[in-house]
């Protein structure tokens, strides 16, 4: 018999169990075990069913329905909120690890060739201290399009947008479809500007920063600019137009970041919008439980970047963007956006001490100390916690300077609601996230698992049934308008 055949007919052997195959790799060295780590080895254990009270079979909760369509609140395993405090490592449980943020990671691109692929459309979504963000499609895909500028090399913001965003998946997370980054060079101005590059009345210092001039595209004559049938903005004039508000200038980066568009806004706009609170054809439960579902989003997207040993470092709600979804009646979902200031914890580390600060009006005691965690995390979402009920923005009509010293000494605390239906609860979680000991507050696993109790007890009362254990299984909801499932979503 040939190898080839001898080797196949160990193969099949070794299947169907009459023959194992010898430990060799390709070379016919005899191959060594893999090392795994005590943390691997515990977590690739089969994992063991919950048992019913008989101990025969997994416990299954039988489906019931409120009838307004928000659904069940999600099963939470007792198991799962155990926990090792609001800064306890990370759970060695991604097998990816994230890169690291170094610019060395980062590719360049040649900038002519930048918005290959890419149309955007004079439309703002918004802007900051980093840079614009406006609607465009990416290879024919609808999408929001950030272009920031980074001085010199890539800053700090830029590395975690082009490196970061796109390492982080969950429902809960603004999706990075691509990133880019490229110099800005006389001739990729040059290119922007087009013909009146060469209408200059002097010609620039090549010793100093050259700065992006405005394109003139008004004729004048009254007509505008000619439509074919296929025309659309130009991405280079669009680009231009972004970089030249940006104060682009020569010797600086373009960052260019792809990511889903979110159709619904932001969380901010949502709460002055009053979307939280009742009204007409929206009652106080309706209330309560869309107050309920939309903080369970932000803290499910928090977990996943805590797991990641990743500290979003500037949770707000202008940056918790809202996009479009039929899983229940609030019509959308929350997802985490912008890690321009996030921090990556390496390997066993709980904190670090950083220069960098997030906005002043959800930023922990301990931060203005320099000092950022994963309980800093938890602070900024308690004072989330605390905006959506109130439907007020935090420390109105304060300074600045009277803000971070009252925090820092403890000498400035959120006024909580006194007597405010259907809410207790949630008070009693936001005090807790509001703990001025990094280690009163709880984790994201303990917040999830709350959130969803305290729904689950206002659906209760309304159903006028005892509270059962979370179902092991997904079930289904009679008439909602969305499935049960849990910690994986809404």
């Amino acid at each position: 018999m040939t190898h080839c055949g001898t080797f196949f007919m160990k193969l099949f052997r070794a299947c169907f169990g009459k023959a194992r195959l010898p430990k060799e790799d390709a070379g016919g060295a005899r191959c060594k075990p893999a090392a795994i780590s005590a943390c691997e080895m515990e977590i690739c254990q089969p994992a063991t069913p919950k048992l019913s009270t008989a101990g025969q079979r997994p416990y299954n909760a039988p489906p019931v329905t409120s009838g307004d369509g928000q659904g069940l609140a999600g099963p939470v395993s007792r198991a799962s909120v155990a926990a090792d405090g609001a800064s306890g490592p990370r759970t060695c449980l991604n097998a990816a690890r994230l890169q690291e943020m170094d610019a060395e990671n980062v590719v360049i691109c040649d900038a002519s060739k930048i918005m290959d692929g890419l149309r955007l459309r004079q439309h703002e979504l918004g802007r900051g201290t980093y840079g614009i963000v406006v609607t465009g499609t990416y290879r024919g895909v609808s999408c929001a399009v950030k272009v920031m500028l980074s001085a010199g090399g890539l800053d700090r913001a830029a590395l975690r947008e082009l490196l970061l965003g796109p390492s982080l998946v969950h429902p809960n997370i603004v999706s990075t479809i691509a990133s880019r980054a490229a110099h800005l060079t006389d001739e990729f101005f040059d290119l922007l500007e087009g013909d009146s590059a060469g209408e200059r009345d002097s010609v620039p210092d090549r010793n100093r920063p050259r700065v992006l001039e405005p394109l003139p595209i008004n004729s004048g004559d009254g007509f505008g600019d000619p439509k074919g049938l296929n025309d659309g903005p130009e991405p280079l004039l669009v680009l231009h137009q972004i970089l030249h508000a940006l104060g682009a200038e020569t010797g600086r980066m373009v960052v260019i970041v792809v990511q889903e568009y979110c159709d619904s806004g932001t969380l901010d706009r949502a709460i002055r919008k009053k979307v939280f609170e009742p009204r007409p054809m929206w009652g106080l439960r309706l209330a309560r439980r869309t107050l309920l579902r939309t903080a369970g989003d932000i803290a499910r997207g928090l977990l996943h970047l805590h797991d990641a040993g990743v500290v979003h470092g500037d949770l707000k709600p202008a940056n918790v963007l809202l996009s479009s979804s039929r899983e229940d009646r609030r019509g959308f979902s929350a997802k985490l956006a912008d890690f321009g200031l996030s921090h990556v914890l390496p390997g066993a580390v709980t904190s670090l001490v950083t220069r960098t600060w997030g906005s002043i009006a959800y930023m922990a005691p301990e931060a203005f100390s320099g000092k950022v965690s994963r309980a800093t995390d938890v602070w900024a979402f308690g004072v989330v916690l605390w905006e959506l009920l109130k439907g007020t923005r935090p420390y109105m009509g304060m300074g600045q300077n009277e803000v971070i010293e009252g925090v820092k000494d403890n000498t400035l605390t959120l006024l909580w609601p006194d007597a405010m239906p259907m809410a207790e609860p949630i008070i009693a979680l936001g005090r807790r996230c509001l703990s001025h000991d990094p280690e009163g507050r709880p984790t994201f696993v303990e917040i999830v698992g709350e959130l969803v109790a305290i729904e689950r007890a206002i659906r209760a009362e309304l159903l006028g049934v005892p509270e059962a254990d979370p179902p092991a299984t997904e079930a289904t909801t009679g008439d909602d308008s969305g499935p049960d499932i849990g910690l994986e979503g809404l």
